[in-house]
């Protein structure tokens, strides 16, 4: 069967802190609804308002567990009034996934009379096993919006936190350096960004006069240490300062997209 292309898209916005992320995120159509795990929605109202963006069309839920983050999704599954929906951040999400699993051992002894779970000076701490739960609970995260994204034609847009990481080859005597997503297990964070078709990288583009700021942008294609990819007819490289991405870049592009000649995807 022939499918025409889907105007909403499937992001991951990844980048250290404080570059942007979620303030390019709040510039996607509106109503939104936002899954806080960062619990730091305050930010977004200085863009807000300078965008004109009515706060009514922005709703958020602040979570401190993985099971009412799924609760929620699964009644997205059967409706959902929203054109976009922001997991913010899978980092964080990931924490509070590790703290359920915690806080779910919290007095429970084994048959043996030993308390379950581990402890370190006295304080609880995640185990191997831990982790396989937080692994369960993004790959639901990853199957539930993707059934909203397609079903419902909605913006899909994940919040990620990197860090840098050295790889040596011993073979080759070389040296990678590339930014993964920080996740308590490492091979859930390698396999989120598999799913989405638009990935994008912040950074800051530093001014060559020294005088002047340095510059909020964005990358769009994979530079070898930092993985990105686009759909669209993006530039490689976007400085967007203060603008609003979607509006100004991202809306422009598909607009483009779809003035060329119709392509369709056979099922």
């Amino acid at each position: 069967m022939a499918e025409n292309i889907s105007d909403e898209l499937y992001c991951l916005f990844k980048g250290e802190p404080g570059l942007r992320k979620s303030t390019c995120a709040l510039s996607f159509p509106t109503p939104q609804y936002w899954i806080s795990t960062d619990r730091k929605m305050n930010a977004l109202k200085i863009p807000m308002k300078n965008w004109g963006i009515d706060a009514k069309q922005v709703h958020y839920d602040d979570y401190t567990d993985w099971n009412s983050i799924r609760v929620q999704l699964e009644k997205f599954q059967v409706s959902c009034p929203y054109k976009t929906i922001i997991a913010d951040s899978i980092t964080s999400i990931g924490d509070v996934t590790n703290n359920q699993t915690k806080a779910s051992k919290s007095g429970m002894t084994t048959k043996a009379g030993e308390e379950k779970g581990m402890r370190v000076g006295g304080i609880p701490v995640n185990t191997l096993e831990d982790y396989k739960a937080e692994a369960s609970a993004f790959q639901s995260l990853i199957a539930l919006t993707k059934d909203i994204h397609v079903y419902h034609k909605v913006n899909i847009i994940l919040i990620a936190h990197v860090i840098g990481e050295r790889n040596k080859d011993d073979a080759k005597q070389s040296t990678h350096f590339a930014r993964i997503i920080v996740t308590g297990g490492k091979i859930i964070s390698a396999k989120i960004p598999a799913y989405c078709s638009e990935i994008y990288h912040f950074n800051v583009e530093s001014a060559v006069d020294v005088s002047k700021e340095s510059q909020y942008g964005l990358l769009t294609r994979h530079t070898g240490d930092d993985y990105a990819r686009s759909t669209l007819p993006l530039p490689r490289s976007i400085i967007f300062g203060n603008d609003p991405l979607y509006d100004k870049y991202v809306l422009p592009a598909i607009k483009q997209l779809k003035e060329q000649p119709s392509i369709t995807l056979i099922k």
